[in-house]
């Protein structure tokens, strides 16, 4: 699922484990690889390349529990300022909303959710529905 919002939903009682990104330090597609990267705790072996990034967002850790002490049943990557994602390489944006879509989709048994947040949901909205992907309210899905 990726679901747009102008701020945070709660979390608590989800089961998800959740990693929060910055949107404006991922303006390029390096910067996603080293954001990703940090928030998830990437092992030391991680390609720092696109393919390298879809291995390990589709091969996130398991056994991680919720802040509640509860085992996980899924992952969320909160995005805020989710506007300026790859705002200055904008031709790989439909590679990145794309792979969203395949790493959720990698996560048959389990949950896996990306949340953008951002002051103006409507326009990131339009970015994501433009290249295809279908986007959501969190309140719809969390």
């Amino acid at each position: 699922m990726t679901a747009v919002a102008a701020s945070s939903p709660s979390l608590f009682g989800s089961g998800l484990v959740a990693r929060r990104v910055d949107g404006a330090r991922m303006r390029t597609v390096p910067q996603i690889l080293d954001a990703l990267a940090r928030a998830w705790d990437f092992p030391d072996h991680f390609g720092r390349n696109r393919d390298a990034l879809d291995d390990c967002m589709r091969d996130l850790p398991t056994g991680l529990r919720t802040p509640e002490g509860t085992p996980s049943t899924g992952w969320l990557t909160i995005v805020d300022d989710a506007s300026q994602v790859l705002a200055d390489e904008p031709d790989a944006f439909e590679w990145f909303a794309e792979s969203v879509d395949f790493w959720r989709d990698s996560y048959r048994d389990r949950r896996f959710a990306v949340l953008l947040v951002d002051d103006d949901p409507g326009a990131v909205r339009a970015r994501w529905s433009d290249v295809g992907v279908r986007v959501t309210d969190p309140a719809e899905e969390i």
